[in-house]
């Protein structure tokens, strides 16, 4: 009876082999396992500037508030008034920023399980080199890795 050490609808990794959507491959003619990662300067690049971004859109809105904050003349009868907008103002646009950093470091937590290149897991068979598998997720190629590991050990 086969151990089953991973599946899905996709992939399933037993003692006897795996199988990628319709192809086996028999654990015992696979001769060498390995796994490589693709894209990780297109990765690295799309974070700078992701980051950088985020940044540069804080640093200009503290700058334009700063130079609108210079223009208010404060010695005018209206001064309690004005300073009462402007700490409002400042209550506001807090509120507003803190909502757009939350949605840039909800954009970084899915780049940093989706967008990390390509993993891909390869063969050599008799045949010669094979491509089997690819995803950008992360947690799931290190499930189906790991598990394609234990099963060629175990058949070893």
């Amino acid at each position: 009876m086969a151990t089953t050490y991973y599946r899905d609808n996709v992939v399933h990794v037993s003692s006897g082999g795996v199988q990628v959507d319709t192809a086996w491959y028999p654990l015992h003619s696979l001769d060498y396992v390995w796994h490589r990662r693709t894209g990780r300067l297109r990765h690295g690049l799309y974070m700078l500037f992701t980051r950088g971004g985020a940044v540069v859109v804080v640093i200009g809105l503290l700058v334009g508030a700063g130079l609108l904050a210079r223009r208010i003349d404060f010695s005018g009868e209206e001064r309690t008034m004005h300073i009462a907008g402007g700490i409002l103002g400042v209550v506001v646009i807090g509120g507003i920023v803190a909502f757009s950093v939350e949605g840039l470091l909800d954009l970084l937590d899915r780049a940093h399980d989706h967008g990390k290149g390509v993993h891909e897991i390869w063969v050599r068979t008799g045949g010669g080199e094979i491509m089997i598998y690819s995803t950008t997720d992360s947690p799931k190629f290190g499930q189906i890795y790991r598990a394609l590991q234990r099963a060629v050990e175990q058949a070893a």
